[in-house]
């Protein structure tokens, strides 16, 4: 009858479970890991009157992981430019609660390019906290109010 060396057998459960370990923990990156949990959040923008809030048609589509995420939005004639331009801006410290659908984040901006977005929204200056959900409307400008209109996982 052969016996086992207890020694030798725990040794080699010992590697089979570290290579096991190893292997598992391969195949996962933390760029696929932070994914995980992750929702497209669109914020539709709506006028008031009386009481009654209509669609303007425009949109804001988050992601609730994704830090200085971007969006450019058409202006009319402003101080810097006498003709319909672009406005950047940009989202960060996004935060999503599946639980009760409310969405938070700082945005940025308006900035006049691309670039210069980027540049504020990395340096995290002069942001204005946001929070919108399912249920209200929030006041983002005088005659302008956010509310989550679709979220998908």
């Amino acid at each position: 009858m052969k016996t086992f060396k207890t020694t030798s057998f725990w040794s080699y459960y010992f590697i089979i479970l570290l290579a096991s370990i190893a292997f598992i923990s391969s195949g996962c990156d933390e760029a696929e890991m932070d994914l995980t949990g992750s929702y497209t959040i669109t914020v539709g923008a709506f006028t008031e009157s009386n009481g009654v809030y209509t669609a303007t048609g425009n949109q804001l589509v988050f992601n609730s992981k994704e830090e200085c995420q971007t969006w450019s939005r058409t202006a009319q004639g402003d101080l810097h430019s006498s003709t319909a331009h672009l406005h950047y801006n940009a989202a960060a410290n996004v935060s999503y609660n599946e639980t009760d659908t409310i969405f938070s984040w700082t945005e940025y901006g308006p900035e006049l390019d691309q670039a210069a977005i980027d540049a504020t929204c990395a340096a995290g200056l002069n942001g204005v906290s946001k929070t919108v959900n399912t249920s209200s409307y929030y006041q983002d400008k005088p005659n302008v109010y956010l509310k989550i209109i679709q979220i998908e996982q």
